[in-house]
């Protein structure tokens, strides 16, 4: 009976992990898994990126080259201020020699999309989008060499290669709740010429459109 009592609290927690595999509603697999996640740059000095998983859930984000004195490292709760479930089918990292990366992603379970720049220069600054609109999600459509995120009354487009932005304001602020994006923004379809996006307001949906050059 003792040993069925120990046993019990670490079946609870594996069952968990596993069972919301099986959800209908969530947005990727989250079946338990701790492998590393390792993206590796083309570029003499082999500039990498590495996501570990611990528990089911994202856990240390590191990213170096050959010829840094020592990795850049920061815990993935404490980077996004929660923790998260990633999995390689709703994740992805774009290395740009040895200046940044940049690591997109979207949460198992709300669905929630982030972006993060991860500049390899320490005199750099970590750049985090938690209101990211990636392509994963089969409502957003976002070219593979741009990024787009929102605020609460702007969709924001960047291009990974050259820095360059655009942007396009909804002419009013929405209560977004980003774990659950698509009671607010619909839709969002994104090219080098436009950003189209439909929102939805009292219950209507409202389309806006707006011709950039990246």
């Amino acid at each position: 009976m003792k040993l069925l009592l120990l046993l019990l609290p670490a079946a609870v927690f594996f069952a968990n992990c596993n069972s919301s595999g099986n959800n209908a509603q969530i947005f990727c697999d989250t079946t338990c898994n701790n492998d590393t996640f390792k993206f590796v740059g083309n570029h003499i000095l082999k500039p990498r990126v590495s996501i570990s998983v611990k528990n089911c859930l994202a856990d240390s984000l590191i990213w170096t080259h050959d010829a840094l004195p020592a990795d850049r490292q920061m815990h993935m709760g404490t980077l996004l201020d929660k923790l998260v479930h990633i999995n390689k089918s709703a994740l992805s990292c774009f290395i740009k020699d040895t200046s940044y990366a940049w690591v997109a992603f979207n949460d198992c379970i709300t669905g929630r999309g982030y972006l993060v720049q991860l500049p390899f220069d320490k005199k750099q600054s970590v750049r985090k989008m938690s209101s990211a609109i990636n392509s994963f999600d089969k409502k957003f459509v976002v070219p593979d060499d741009l990024r787009a995120y929102a605020d609460y009354s702007t969709i924001y487009v960047e291009d990974i290669n050259s820095g360059k932005k655009e942007l396009m304001t909804f002419k009013e602020e929405y209560k977004i709740d980003f774990d659950k994006i698509h009671e607010t923004i619909d839709s969002v379809n994104i090219s080098r010429n436009r950003i189209f996006v439909q929102l939805i307001k009292n219950s209507e949906k409202l389309v806006l459109e707006k011709k950039i050059s990246l």
